[in-house]
């Protein structure tokens, strides 16, 4: 479908330079890093860094190119087509780590480790979630003590996308010496932290049902020392900081969903148009077509959403851009699902096989998009929120 009203000039020659890009240098690796091999993954996002598309939201002199959010959900859509696997790793290394660093780093950690971000040399994490610290951020129990000039952490993460694979990590939990704080939000604290640092360690890899490409695993952490140098922003300041970059996250998965999508549906068109049964293609039976319009339709619409989003977010609306991100990303993680589910319908037994097939693979992505970045049912409590608040009513 022509979406060419929704960009400028300069965007869809941005899309279309980087889709074919993507297609030709990238999709040699899918393969391999499902297999397990990471160096086909690192080689993967060294190959996208070359062409800027590790850089989108980070400045120049950093190595980004300051193309902004709608830049970047474009790369997450193209690069969502070929693979979930590396899309999530690019992302989650260079927008939900780089981007806390590039806002409240400072001068002298930006210059350290951004330019290995960004020219993919090194791959970056955040460590939120733990076991009674899901949706609920406030419960973490991470412990940091101050010693000196040190910060000793003890603790764990869980599902940490990259975790066992990157090399810088922004860990966060609660200041002991901050307990005077009623609101348990203002003792969290995050401090930038490499792998290589003793106690730390990687106490389990976790096999996902998608995005089967991209490592995930619980952290623990066994008195890690990590000097004062590397606290990222302020001391009982980690909260604004995790809750800064959601909305970016959010409509960047988003774009990920849509192309997750349009890709799956893209084969399915093709094949309904092909294949013959009983004397016609299968596209003749209505039950068939039926399913390719539902499909078009509820990828045409995420996608708008998706594009609103980016536009309230490069301009700043703070207000807008939350309520645009949260329904952006509600509507595009449950959209992946419906539509992939349909293109395997319609495929049918080509979709199902266990070697690797695009499809199936988008399918099995869909219910790791349902959680990533605040699960859906976080998304529309959010959608809620925003609405009531534009009315300055009051809900509980």
């Amino acid at each position: 479908m022509n979406t060419s009203v929704f960009y400028t000039k300069e965007e869809l020659e941005f899309q279309k330079e980087i889709r074919t890009y993507l297609q030709e240098n990238i999709p040699q690796y899918v393969e391999p890093a499902l297999r397990g091999d990471y160096s086909a993954m690192r080689k993967a996002i060294k190959i996208m860094a070359k062409k800027g598309l590790l850089g989108a939201i980070h400045q120049k002199k950093y190595g980004g190119t300051e193309k902004g959010v709608m830049a970047e959900c474009i790369i997450s859509e193209e690069c969502g087509k070929v693979d979930p696997s590396i899309n999530m790793t690019r992302a989650v290394s260079t927008i939900f780590f780089g981007m806390p660093l590039s806002v409240f780093g400072t001068e002298e950690q930006k210059e350290k480790y951004l330019p290995k971000i960004i020219s993919g040399e090194q791959i970056g994490a955040i460590c939120m979630s733990e076991d009674e610290a899901g949706s609920d951020l406030s419960n973490m129990q991470t412990k940091i003590v101050r010693e000196g000039d040190e910060y000793i952490i003890n603790g764990h993460k869980k599902y940490i996308t990259n975790g066992s694979t990157a090399d810088i990590l922004a860990i966060f939990g609660v200041l002991e010496h901050l307990q005077e704080e009623k609101d348990p939000r203002k003792r969290i604290t995050g401090f930038l932290v490499e792998s290589k640092t003793k106690g730390f360690k990687i106490a389990e890899e976790y096999e996902l049902l998608g995005i089967i490409g991209a490592t995930c695993a619980r952290l623990e952490f066994d008195d890690l020392r990590i000097p004062v140098e590397n606290l990222l922003g302020k001391e009982g300041k980690g909260f604004p900081i995790l809750m800064s970059e959601l909305n970016v996250e959010r409509a960047i998965m988003a774009a990920s969903c849509v192309g997750n999508a349009q890709a799956a549906f893209d084969i399915a068109l093709k094949y309904s148009n092909e294949r013959v049964q009983f004397g016609r293609p299968v596209s003749r039976q209505q039950a068939v077509s039926f399913r390719i319009a539902d499909s078009a339709l509820k990828i045409h619409a995420s996608r708008l959403l998706t594009l609103e989003a980016a536009r309230y977010l490069d301009q700043r609306d703070e207000e807008f851009a939350t309520l645009a991100a949260s329904m952006a990303f509600a509507n595009a993680s449950e959209m992946q699902i419906e539509v992939t589910n349909a293109c395997i319908q319609t495929l049918a037994g080509k979709a199902i096989t266990y070697r690797y097939e695009l499809p199936a693979a988008m399918w099995r992505a869909g219910p790791v998009m349902w959680v990533v970045g605040g699960t859906t049912d976080i998304q529309k409590f959010i959608v809620q929120r925003q609405l009531y608040k534009s009315l300055k009513l009051k809900k509980d």
